[in-house]
């Protein structure tokens, strides 16, 4: 019987190698040793199995019945060491565990699904759990791990790393712009699709400003949701004049169907910043919660640059 304290399987190792290079000396040279101490670690190992396993000759070395088996399974034992080395280095380097992620519906729908989609791809061991909800206020008692959030000002309970400013933008479709003859005049009474927030909050009066003028528009709430979407579809179908952040409109601008009113002007006391809200205490899943902020972060920036 073994005693398995006493065995290493560096010595199976040396004992691969001499098998694999044919010689003492070479079987030295790769491990960076003397001839000598392969020769007294050999003998270690017999003597711990309590057999030959090498016949010595001039010419050559020759496996005895026990040293065939041994080099068999020497071969394989270091094969799966190294498979277990490997996949222990993946597992250190890929982020495991879960996390729990909040978005808004409108920019998770209109920007953050293939990025998330993306990410898990790339990371297809992570459990990640993505809520879409403009209601989720209390994110520590939801047990929310990253958040995406537009405010003003960032909750003081969270760490927050600032994305980017995001504007609002009031836009319309061509044929209401061109029906109603808009202007800063008779806007006033035309600004009649509005975002509903959570809180039931709606600004009564904007202020645009620039930096040679500036003037008030009065809400004239004809259809409210807190739906992005559906106010979008409200306006490309000449509904009115709507109110929504510049990323929600911006491919609509572009192919022409909703076109920015007063795009010189600013909206100072409704325009907000993306933040990336994180829990400041790590847990378990500080890893993979680090990795999903990261790549948030990353792709987030890019886009909002371009």
């Amino acid at each position: 019987m073994i005693n398995t304290s006493d065995f290493d399987i560096n010595l199976v190792r040396l004992f691969v190698s001499i098998i694999d290079t044919g010689t003492l000396s070479a079987a030295a040279k790769r491990h960076g040793t003397t001839k000598s101490q392969v020769s007294k670690n050999l003998k270690k190992l017999e003597s711990l199995l309590q057999t030959q396993l090498i016949r010595r000759s001039t010419r050559r070395l020759e496996l005895t019945q026990q040293g065939e088996v041994l080099y068999q399974h020497g071969v394989g034992m270091l094969n799966e060491i190294e498979a277990a080395h490997q996949e222990i280095q993946r597992l250190g380097s890929e982020p495991m565990g879960n996390v729990r992620l909040s978005v808004p519906t409108g920019l998770g729908e209109l920007i953050l699904q293939p990025i998330l989609i993306e990410f898990k791809k790339k990371y297809p061991q992570l459990n990640l759990q993505i809520m879409f909800s403009n209601r989720v206020n209390d994110l520590i008692e939801s047990q929310i791990d990253v958040a995406v959030r537009v405010v003003s000002e960032p909750p003081k309970d969270y760490v927050a790393k600032k994305v980017s400013d995001i504007t609002w933008r009031l836009c319309a479709s061509p044929y209401y712009i061109r029906k109603n003859k808009v202007n800063t005049e008779n806007i006033k009474g035309l600004v009649n699709l509005g975002y509903l927030c959570p809180s039931n909050k709606l600004y009564e009066t904007l202020n645009l400003s620039s930096d040679n003028d500036n003037f008030k528009i009065k809400m004239n709430p004809k259809l409210q949701s807190e739906n992005f979407r559906f106010l979008l579809e409200a306006a490309r179908n000449d509904l009115g004049v709507v109110l929504l952040p510049s990323y929600v409109v911006e491919q609509d601008v572009v192919k022409g169907t909703l076109k920015v009113l007063f795009p010189e002007f600013s909206i100072k006391e409704i325009d907000a910043t993306l933040y990336i809200l994180t829990t400041p205490k790590p847990h378990l899943s500080s890893a993979a919660i680090k990795t999903l902020t990261l790549f948030l972060q990353e792709q987030l920036s890019f886009l909002f640059r371009h």
